[in-house]
């Protein structure tokens, strides 16, 4: 049975925050200016009691959106058990009448038209559980480096590479709700990987769209991802893993590599993206002059 599809299509996205108020500005006007043409947004941070001042931002920027059309926002600023565990938390506190539903980090910007372009995926893959697309990857002054394209998850390679990037993923909500897969707060830094790997294997059904530009995924030297955290919990979950599985973790890893450039040579190449800088309330077109799959293009001029 194909879910049905209501419009305009309502989205709820989350996002956790800890004394990060200045990525977290730009990360919240760049999910409201998302509102029209078809797209409701609720956006709820979860903030995990910041001592940077977040809470009364967040308390001003709620009041001062209170009556914007299709664009709600809410936060809860409390004590939690980290990044994983915040997200969790606002999950809870989906709507019924969500229809799609994702988590973008404080540091982290969606693009112009990006919920837009989900919603047009979503329509056109009715049987889609999931529409990932495509993100550019910035460094801390918010300089292109180079972007990457999605690719169809599989099993055995999801097994050890984490194929599906959070802030480039949107889910149905109501397949979201019905298989409750959440984060394993028992990682502090690996908990993607897990829980991407139980999505995947769940059989959720994928609207892979390299074409669709979504989100800017800000390099900022504090990643998780490449933290000694992360390496240590990966160390762990390899004694957890069959022998075969932690085996062919080098060709899994290369095969993605390969799928993604291949990817990458018959779509357009991106040209600009557009971003909240500093403290402005608009955003600055980005050129790319040399774009790239590959990690090490910096050359930018802005307009």
């Amino acid at each position: 049975m194909v879910p049905q599809i209501t419009y305009p299509m309502f989205f709820y996205i989350v996002t956790p925050a800890y004394n990060a108020l200045g990525w977290l500005q730009r990360c919240i006007r760049s999910v409201a200016d998302q509102a029209g043409q078809g797209v409701q947004v609720h956006h709820h941070v979860q903030d995990g009691g910041s001592a940077d001042g977040t809470a009364a931002w967040l308390e001003q920027w709620r009041r001062e959106h209170a009556d914007s059309p299709d664009y709600t926002f809410t936060y809860e600023s409390a004590r939690d058990k980290g990044m994983y565990d915040a997200i969790n938390r606002a999950w809870e506190k989906m709507p019924a009448g969500a229809a799609v539903t994702a988590h973008i980090n404080a540091d982290e910007q969606y693009l112009p038209g990006a919920l837009a372009g989900v919603s047009a995926a979503f329509y056109a893959q009715p049987q889609a559980d999931i529409v990932l697309g495509t993100y550019v990857i910035v460094d801390n002054d918010q300089r292109y480096i180079c972007h990457r394209r999605p690719i169809t998850p599989h099993r055995w390679t999801s097994a050890t590479v984490c194929e599906i990037i959070t802030c480039s993923c949107f889910h149905r909500a109501e397949s979201f709700r019905a298989h409750g897969i959440r984060f394993n707060t028992k990682y502090r830094a690996l908990a993607d990987v897990v829980f991407y790997r139980e999505i995947v294997n769940h059989g959720q059904r994928y609207a892979v769209c390299p074409e669709l530009l979504t989100t800017a995924f800000t390099v900022t030297g504090e990643n998780l991802a490449w933290s000694e955290t992360s390496r240590r919990e990966w160390e762990e979950e390899q004694r957890l893993l069959p022998w075969y599985v932690t085996r062919r973790h080098g060709i899994a890893y290369r095969w993605c590599n390969l799928k993604r450039m291949l990817t990458d040579r018959r779509c357009p190449a991106p040209r600009s993206y557009s971003i909240f800088l500093g403290d402005s309330t608009a955003r600055t077109a980005i050129t790319i002059n040399h774009p790239t799959c590959r990690w090490g293009c910096r050359t930018v001029s802005e307009d």
